[in-house]
C-alpha cells in the first residue's frame, strides 16, 4: 500500500509542476503550452522516435528495437513502475524543456520489454542511462544505444 501512496504523491507533484511550468510559459511567451484533456503533456525534444530490426529470415523470430520519447506524466509514472527507478520525478525538467526522457524497448513475439531509460539534456547529450532498478546498461544494450545515438545525433557518455 505504501508504494501506491508514493505513486499518488508523485502524480500530484508532476501535475503541480506542469501547472507551474504552463503558467510560466504563458507569462514569458504570451502563448499557451501544448496540452490535452488529461494534462501533464509536453512537447519534448525535436527528435523523432526510432526503430530498428535486425535481419531475420524467420518472421516468427523477428524482433524490433525502439526508442520512444516519453511526453506525458502518465508515461513517466508507467516507466517508473515498470523499471523500478525514479524517472517520474523528472517531469518538471521535461515540462520546462530542460530534459527529454526516452525508453529503449524490444518487441518480439507480440510482447514488449523495456530495456533502458535515457535522459537527454537540451543539447541532445545522454545524461543518464539506466536499466531495471538503476542498473547500468549491459553490453548488448549499449550496442543498441549506440545505434540509436548514431541514427539521431545523440552524444553518449
Amino acid at each position: 500500500m505504501r508504494e501506491w501512496h508514493r505513486d499518488l504523491e508523485a502524480i500530484a507533484r508532476i501535475e503541480a509542476a506542469r501547472r507551474r511550468a504552463e503558467a510560466a510559459q504563458v507569462r514569458a511567451r504570451g502563448q499557451a503550452p501544448a496540452q490535452e484533456a488529461g494534462g501533464g503533456v509536453w512537447r519534448g525534444a525535436a527528435i523523432t522516435d526510432w526503430s530498428w530490426s535486425p535481419a531475420a529470415k524467420d518472421r516468427s523470430k523477428r524482433e524490433i528495437y525502439m526508442a520512444i520519447q516519453l511526453r506525458t506524466g502518465a508515461d513517466l509514472v508507467s516507466e517508473t513502475r515498470a523499471m523500478r527507478h525514479c524517472v517520474a520525478s523528472y517531469a518538471q525538467k521535461c515540462i520546462a524543456g530542460q530534459a527529454s526522457i526516452w525508453s529503449l524497448r524490444r518487441r518480439a513475439a507480440g510482447s514488449t520489454e523495456r530495456l533502458l531509460t535515457v535522459e537527454l539534456d537540451r543539447q541532445n547529450r545522454a545524461v543518464q542511462v539506466r536499466g531495471f532498478a538503476n542498473r547500468p546498461p549491459r553490453p548488448e544494450e549499449r550496442k543498441l544505444l549506440e545505434r540509436w545515438a548514431t541514427a539521431r545525433g545523440i552524444a553518449l557518455p
